[in-house]
């Protein structure tokens, strides 16, 4: 059995000054190296000092080796060679405070921070000081959160994940219904290209507009039903009529859908009864909370990565593709929904 190491009993200046630095020290590798001396002179071996401290067991060894060396200066940090940080603790704190004020104006944040400290930062020293402090530069989300009740939200949430595992259990179906429109003036998505020469499409100030109204199952399973036409209640009704069309008979369905007003329009409540009879059930979701709704994934994968960007060149192409997505879901394309 190998021998146990531990350091020589410590003298008691020595355990005054590992215990000073232990609770007293400027920086967490000191205090945590001191903690490591002074456990060894309490008996610890090598291997419980390591998981005390969660540190690697060969790193426990280095610093007993550099305490018999050297005393308390083999373990403290030797200067590193480099030119010192240029903003210090105080300088990071108030860059936070300042790009809560101003998240999107660098600029302005770069000449506050100057005139404040004196300090003449560069924008890519800013970047990279607020990537440190856990900042990302992203687009700025519209969102509805603010406007919803909170309560009818989570409440909804829950009824989702009820119905979900009545799902799971094959009590019933579960589709997720909207209405999503496609047209050559749409964004279209981000893209890789060489420095200088950004991929390029054509810009229309009008275009022609696919829209398709879907009824989405995190089973895999697509209704959809397509118009070139203004979406109205009576289009609504159509697409309805279709999917209780096309359903088994004797499988019960649930539809999700939002608070558009044509999904509460007198017309389509008037439908509710008679899709009711044929075993279809509608849902709301509470009101602002588009996140709910998971056809909101299909629309959002369809034309930020599916679509090709040759779909873009004319009107006919993109409806070709959209169709081509449409009627391949399930089998070319197919969302995990886990």
């Amino acid at each position: 059995m190998a021998k146990r190491r531990f350091v020589a009993p410590l003298t008691e200046p020595e355990q005054q000054r590992l215990t000073s630095a232990y609770h007293h020290g400027d920086k967490r590798a000191l205090r945590r190296r001191a903690h490591a001396i002074l456990l060894s002179d309490q008996g610890h071996t090598i291997n419980q000092i390591s998981e005390i401290l969660q540190v690697r067991r060969d790193a426990v060894s280095r610093w007993l080796k550099q305490w018999e060396a050297s005393g308390l200066d083999g373990i403290i940090d030797k200067p590193r060679s480099g030119r010192p940080p240029l903003l210090d603790e105080h300088d990071h704190q108030r860059l936070k405070e300042l790009i809560a004020e101003q998240p999107h104006q660098i600029r302005s944040l770069q000449a506050r921070l100057q005139e404040e400290t004196g300090k003449t930062v560069s924008s890519v020293t800013l970047r990279r000081a607020l990537k440190k402090n856990r900042h990302s530069f992203k687009r700025i989300r519209h969102s509805l959160k603010a406007r919803r009740d909170e309560t009818d939200f989570r409440n909804t949430q829950g009824l989702l994940k009820a119905l979900q595992q009545r799902e799971d259990r094959g009590e019933h179906e579960l589709y997720y219904f909207d209405e999503s429109g496609f047209s050559q003036s749409s964004s279209v998505p981000y893209a890789w290209s060489p420095v200088g020469k950004p991929c390029e499409v054509s810009a229309y100030s009008h275009s022609q507009r696919l829209n398709v109204l879907g009824f989405l199952s995190r089973a895999g399973k697509l209704v959809y039903h397509t118009t070139t036409e203004s979406v109205t209640t009576e289009t609504v009704i159509e697409a309805f009529d279709q999917l209780v069309a096309r359903k088994a008979p004797d499988t019960f369905v649930v539809v999700v859908l939002d608070n558009a007003s044509m999904h509460r329009s007198r017309a389509f409540r008037r439908k509710i009864l008679e899709w009711m009879s044929h075993r279809v059930h509608l849902v709301y979701l509470s009101a602002y909370s588009p996140e709910l709704n998971l056809i909101e994934i299909l629309w959002r994968q369809m034309k930020y990565a599916w679509l090709p960007l040759t779909a873009y060149r004319s009107f006919g192409r993109l409806c070709d593709e959209v169709h081509r997505l449409l009627e391949g879901y399930g089998v070319d394309h197919a969302i995990n929904f886990e």
